[in-house]
Order: structure tokens, then C-alpha cells, then sequence
């Protein structure tokens, strides 16, 4: 198949799952008959194929584990390639630990899809937009999106049976739009930890590929070059456990991205010269002192109770404008998940809505009223008598009557300026 990544080099390489849905559509067929078509017969090569041939819903085709690595192997063989293991994070796979690095879900930048769209370029969406840690654009500097601002369906999955790039997931509609600056506050801290991923990727984002350094060196060159060797003083700068620095720098287990983002934060080094070359440059280091948060791990679960709490409260704080449903919508769960793991915020959420749809309700009907009175009243200075579905349409709407209360203020407001002299 011909057809080339986006971004071929740089930091901002095409993810694995963009491109196959970018294959789908030069072939002009749904996502889903591309998948059972071309996709599974080569990810079952030489083994039966099962009966139930479901779209995978998460992002692990994109990531380093078995998944990753089937994909990459089908999508190469499709498209007659070698060097898709690049459009993962597969290069990374004896460097940084596979533990929550990835997200399962999609995360966007609006203004670089309409960047990409409004300047020619193809449409795609980086890897770098995988990486569970990058948070913000350090382009736009804007907080990357997970929720459709059309539907509100949150943790969008990679696949769906006719999804294409840069589209919801539900609803279909474009997620590329400008929008202003007016989001939460970034931190230095945030705009540096994306600008060190990007720098990261841009290193296995190559064709002719480049030998990464093992995380156990890493961890041990930053340690004795810039902490004395002390394993202590290192975990204590970088905001990790002394013990687990220990077992990074003995190869027990490999560090994740936060350890070497931290450092290179802290001390100057680049991406290149601590995956690559090991070179640092000690009197030019910056010496940093930030205080950083302890690394702990936490696991899904735990983190989706932590935002749905958050999510209640926060739509609690707003007065109701979101219903129960709409904030899991928002999480990609259904609304009795929220009932059943937390009832009590859920209950006044649904009370709170229900009161905020009433007074909604009550100030369109006086809003609709008053539009009603105004415009008979002015028919009537001209001696014209206009029908309901007239009035109806010139007031806002469509001319169809769904419910008994437009009808009733538009019959009350003819009968009231007709008694008037």
C-alpha cells in the first residue's frame, strides 16, 4: 500500500493506530471491514482465526507490549515496510518501564489538527499524544482535550467500526477548531515535561533506528555523574523513593519516563545525551533545586475513582449543569458505574440537575413569552393576524409544536393584545 507516515521525523512521528485508520480511509471502506479484511489475517497468521473478530478499544496497539508488536508486524507486511516499530513505543522497550506510560484513551490538541488541516498537511495524530505523562501542547500551550465538546463522550478508545483521524469517536464530527487561551494554567514544569517527550520520541524516530541506551545505565550515569553516586540524594531530588532508585539503577526493574524527565529538568541534560550518548556536560548543567512530588505508582482503578470523585465535585460546584450521565459520559463508563461507586454525590448531583433544568425550563418559557408578546403586538399595530406555527417559527421555532405549553403562551398572548385598545 502506498502511502507515507505523517511527520516522518521529529518528536511528533504518527502514532501506529493513526495511520491504520488513515489506510482505511485511502482505501475508501469503513474502519471495521479494513480490520476484518487486512488487519486480522495477518494478526492470526498460522493460527485459526476466531469466530468473534472485535475492533480493539484501547491504545496498546500503540504502546511496547505484545500487542504493539503483532500490530506493527501486520501493519509492515501490509504496507510492504520494515520500520513501523517507530510509530510505537516499542524502540523503548529495555529503557523506560511499560507501567501506565501509555494511555489507553485519545488525547487531542484542537488548533494542531486545524494547524494540520488549514496548512494542506496530512492529518494525523503523533504518538506523543499517547505518552500518559504529556499533559499539555507546548506548541499552543493548551491542555491537551478528551472530551468531545460537541457530544462530551470522554476517553475515546483508538478504533471504532467508522471513525477516521482527527474525528469523535461518537458523534463523528471534527475535533479540530481554534480556541482561546483561556485554559488552566501551565506550568513550566508541564510545557518542559512535553518538550523532553517530543525531544525523546524525535531519537527512535528514525528510520535507520538508533541504539538506546538500557535504563539501568541511565539511571546509574545520572546518579554518579550528577548525585556522587548516592542513590539517596538522587531519589530525594527527583521526588522517588531512594529504594526504588536503587533497584532502577541494579536493573531489578527500569525506570519510568518521570525519572528521566525529572533529570534532565533538574541538571540540563538532553534526551539525546542521556538515552544516546551518556556525554554530559557537568559545568554547563543548570542545577535546578525543584520540588518535585513523590512518584508513587496508582493504579486504574483507583485513578478512575480519584476523577470521578473529582468530576462530581466539580460539576457539584457548577450548579448542576452536567447531569450524572453526562459526567460519565465524560469518563467513557456508564451512569449506574457512577450510581454504583459513588451514590451519595451522584444523588445530589441528579437533585441539584433536576432543579437547574426547572429554572432553565422556567426562563425559556418567560424568555419564549416575552418574544411572543412583542411580535403579535407588533402584527397587530400593522393589522396583521399571524397563525401559531407563524409565530411559533419567527419567535425561534421550527414551526412544530412538541409540547402544549408554546401553543398555550401564543394562544394567551393573542387574547391578550386583543384586549388591548
Amino acid at each position: 500500500m502506498d502511502i507515507e507516515m505523517a511527520n516522518e521525523v521529529g518528536g511528533r512521528g504518527e502514532q501506529l493506530s493513526s495511520l491504520a485508520l488513515r489506510c482505511a480511509e485511502r482505501l475508501s471502506v469503513s474502519f471495521r471491514d479494513f480490520y476484518r479484511e487486512l488487519i486480522v489475517p495477518r494478526l492470526y497468521e498460522g493460527r485459526p482465526i476466531p469466530d468473534v473478530r472485535g475492533i480493539p478499544v484501547n491504545g496498546t496497539v500503540d504502546g511496547m507490549l505484545q500487542a504493539a508488536n503483532i500490530w506493527v508486524k501486520a501493519m509492515n507486511s501490509l504496507m510492504n515496510r520494515s520500520d513501523l516499530r517507530r510509530a510505537t513505543l516499542l524502540p523503548w522497550r529495555q529503557t523506560l518501564a511499560p507501567r501506565a506510560l501509555i494511555r489507553t484513551h485519545r488525547v487531542w490538541c484542537p488548533v494542531c489538527l486545524h494547524d494540520l488541516a488549514s496548512h494542506g498537511k496530512t492529518v494525523c495524530e503523533p504518538l506523543v499524544w499517547r505518552v500518559a505523562d504529556v499533559v499539555v501542547c507546548p506548541h499552543h500551550r493548551l491542555r491537551l482535550e478528551a472530551q468531545c465538546p460537541y457530544c462530551g463522550r470522554g476517553r475515546q478508545p483508538s478504533f471504532g467500526a467508522f471513525t477516521r483521524v482527527g474525528c469523535c469517536r461518537r458523534c463523528g464530527k471534527w475535533l479540530g477548531r481554534l480556541i482561546p487561551d483561556d485554559s488552566a494554567p501551565i506550568s513550566e514544569q508541564e510545557t518542559f515535561l512535553s518538550r523532553s517527550v517530543e525531544d525523546a520520541l524525535s531519537l527512535s524516530n528514525v528510520k535507520d533506528g538508533v541504539e538506546l541506551i538500557c535504563s539501568d545505565v541511565a539511571v546509574r550515569a545520572l546518579r554518579d555523574v550528577f548525585y556522587c553516586g548516592s542513590s539517596a540524594q538522587m531519589g530525594r531530588a527527583l521526588g522517588i523513593l531512594p529504594s526504588q532508585v536503587v533497584h532502577f539503577a541494579a536493573g531489578t526493574f527500569p525506570a519510568p519516563l518521570q525519572l528521566f524527565v525529572r533529570a534532565s529538568y533538574a541538571t540540563g541534560a538532553t534526551m539525546e545525551q542521556i538515552f544516546v550518548t551518556n556525554k554530559f556536560e557537568v559545568e554547563a548543567s543548570v542545577g535546578r533545586k525543584p520540588q518535585f512530588e513523590v512518584l508513587r505508582a496508582v493504579p486504574r482503578q483507583r485513578q478512575l475513582g480519584a476523577d470521578l470523585v473529582m468530576r462530581l465535585n466539580n460539576a457539584l460546584a457548577e450548579g448542576g449543569t452536567q447531569s450524572v450521565g453526562a459526567v460519565a459520559a465524560g469518563l467513557n463508563i456508564t451512569a449506574t458505574t457512577v450510581w454504583r461507586r459513588e451514590r451519595e454525590l451522584a444523588s445530589r448531583l441528579a437533585q441539584m440537575h433536576a432543579e437547574f433544568v426547572a429554572n432553565e425550563t422556567q426562563a425559556q418559557k418567560e424568555e419564549y413569552r416575552a418574544k411572543v408578546r412583542t411580535y403579535i403586538t407588533a402584527c397587530a399595530a400593522r393589522g396583521i393576524t399571524p397563525g401559531r406555527r407563524q409565530v411559533d417559527t419567527e419567535c425561534g421555532g421550527v414551526g412544530r409544536f412538541s409540547t402544549d405549553w408554546k401553543r398555550l403562551i401564543i394562544k394567551d398572548a393573542m387574547r391578550q393584545v386583543s384586549l388591548l385598545p
